[in-house]
């Protein structure tokens, strides 16, 4: 009797955002959820972007197996190494919730738009990050893994299909964190199912064929007025400098290697074509120049308005739309919004690529980030949205045309300025680049 009362009180575990958020999650407090660990070799994996930043040691690590057991405030994952001389890497208390696809509150109700929610938030890459004082917090002792000290642990679900996931271990050199071990494992399928159950209320089942075979869509009309009312909008004055070269730094610096098609460009409207091509994500989730990815970016040859709104009830946020079209005319409209412009950073134009990073989707969390921001999101009721349509509000997929969503930051010397930055597929390239004027919009609002 005991032993079942504290596995009930083990299971009132958080699984969400709020205070009254606290359910019964069914899944068993003693069951071990076990994961085979793989790594890719050079020849596994020949394109690589990591090759040019990554430690020495990367090749060379390998671990076993990954385990998840249900903890009293979320999960304690365990790394078993494949050699006897390696520590045996310890996480407790991971929030693992907010890596499961969500419908957000507001699109429930609305079946086109829920399927849209949790499809894009699976077929966006989601990696968190745990370093210094965070990675203090859920690692009990510190780690060392082929006689490298463990300083970063990350934790991917990537965007193939819903149980292909990532680790990663980084060690400090000269400052700087490197990694020295990346494997694969499918995250175990009867876990995912309750957590997505206890998540959303909803069957997995619903959703399977979309998030486990990349079935896609139909192109039906999207409400957006079922995520969040409009306040006012206006046109806005733009400059489209897409004619020019975007600054090869960070993540576009490694990922150069990644484009196929143009072979020689100068400047950004060169991908301005349904010819570009760029290196695929393969399963279990590899970059693969054999596998060129068509796109259709021939659909942002030329910028014809933008137009800011001011949304939300109690809260306000930003959005803008834009309205490209072909040569032919064709339209496409990239609407996002749910977002704080004031709370971007303020970078020059050579420093772009440090800008905020937003995916493509309904309620999605970004790409990247640290596990302090991972945990303060909540999927359920995050108003961020970024979505594709055609000129009459049908959703198109992006990953078929060939973008994953905006770039973003302020203009460090005129806090008016706003400038969108087109993240092209897989991140490989930036493919646009608008600044937006808002000060008649701050005019009329104060």
């Amino acid at each position: 009797m005991i032993k079942y009362v504290y596995t009930v009180l083990l299971l009132l575990v958080l699984i969400g955002c709020s205070s009254n958020d606290r359910v019964v999650l069914d899944v068993e407090s003693e069951k071990l959820y076990n994961a085979e660990l793989t790594e890719l070799t050079d020849d596994d994996y020949p394109d690589n972007p990591d090759i040019s930043v990554r430690h020495d040691k990367y090749v060379e690590t390998e671990m076993k197996k990954i385990s998840f057991t249900q903890s009293d405030t979320g999960f304690n994952i365990v790394v078993v190494p494949a050699s006897n001389k390696d520590d045996t890497v310890r996480m407790n208390n991971v929030q693992l919730m907010e890596f499961i696809p969500t419908i957000p509150e507001y699109s429930k109700g609305d079946e086109y738009m829920s399927l849209i929610s949790v499809v894009n938030q699976e077929w966006n890459r989601n990696q968190v990050r745990w370093i210094g004082e965070e990675l203090t917090r859920i690692t009990p002792a510190i780690f060392t893994v082929n006689d490298e000290v463990i300083t970063r642990i990350d934790l991917a679900r990537n965007c193939l299909n819903s149980y292909l996931w990532e680790l990663f271990f980084y060690t400090e050199i000269d400052g700087e964190n490197k990694v020295f071990y990346h494997g694969w494992f499918d995250f175990p399928k009867e876990l995912y199912k309750k957590l997505f159950k206890t998540r959303n209320e909803d069957d997995f089942d619903t959703y399977r064929k979309y998030m486990e075979d990349w079935k896609d869509p139909d192109n039906l009309h999207l409400e957006l007025t079922n995520i969040r009312p409009v306040v006012y909008q206006m046109n806005v004055p733009f400059i489209n400098k897409s004619d020019e070269m975007y600054p090869l730094k960070g993540e576009r610096k490694k990922k150069q290697m990644a484009i196929i098609y143009p072979e020689s460009y100068s400047k950004m409207s060169d991908f301005h074509t349904d010819s570009a091509l760029f290196a695929t994500f393969s399963q279990p989730g590899f970059y693969n120049r054999k596998d060129p990815r068509k796109t259709e970016l021939g659909r942002f040859r030329q910028l014809n308005h933008v137009v800011y709104r001011k949304t939300g009830k109690d809260e306000k946020f930003d959005e803008l739309s834009f309205q490209f079209s072909r040569k032919n005319g064709e339209v496409t409209k990239f609407v996002f919004g749910g977002i704080k412009f004031d709370e971007l950073p303020a970078l020059n134009e050579e420093d772009a690529n440090s800008g905020s990073q937003f995916s493509m989707g309904i309620g999605n969390h970004p790409f990247y980030e640290d596990c302090v921001d991972h945990e303060k999101l909540c999927s359920r009721d995050n108003p961020y949205f970024g979505v594709l349509m055609d000129v009459d509000d049908n959703w198109l997929d992006s990953h078929k045309i060939g973008i994953d969503g905006p770039l973003l930051h302020v203009d460090d010397q005129d806090p008016n300025l706003i400038h969108v930055w087109l993240l092209s597929f897989e991140r490989h390239a930036l493919v646009g680049h608008y600044v937006i004027d808002l000060s008649q919009v701050k005019r009329s609002s104060s």
